[in-house]
């Protein structure tokens, strides 16, 4: 099977300390890590290497449950983490999440990646929802 790879890149009106953090609170991950029309119902995290977090996404169709580890947390530039979820079919794939200031710094350029997700139409799909993901985010954190 051919493995996929999704890359999202925005431009958010935040410091890259606050998107960080949007990244590792749970209860600020609860107000935007899902793509519309879903909600977060649970969110739970351990923000350190080795820590784990637990995501539970609610769409009509049903629940979906996102579970992985932290491997990097080298606040605020990088934080890798792997991703196992129902979407993913129980597979564990890997999201990497870089930060990078821009300007005098008010302003951050955060890029998705998501790797090693099943092959074939998965992959739009996963474009498609991890762009809605950081538009909320990019909504929440705006001035």
């Amino acid at each position: 099977m051919t493995e996929a790879v999704v890359r999202v890149t925005r431009s958010l009106k935040a410091e890259a300390e606050d998107v960080f953090d949007a990244w590792t609170n749970a209860d600020r991950l609860q107000q935007w890590l899902c793509p519309d029309p879903g909600i977060v119902a649970e969110a739970a995290c351990d923000p350190v290497v080795g820590g784990r977090y637990r995501i539970v996404k609610i769409f009509e169709s049903g629940a979906d449950t996102v579970t992985g580890e932290y491997l990097v947390v080298d606040r605020p530039h990088r934080l890798v983490f792997t991703w196992a979820a129902d979407s993913t079919h129980g597979r564990t794939t890997q999201v990497t999440v870089t930060l990078r200031p821009e300007g005098a710094g008010a302003t951050t350029e955060m890029t998705i990646t998501h790797e090693q997700l099943p092959g074939g139409d998965f992959r739009d799909r996963a474009t498609v929802i991890w762009g809605s993901i950081a538009d909320k985010l990019a909504a929440l954190l705006a001035p």
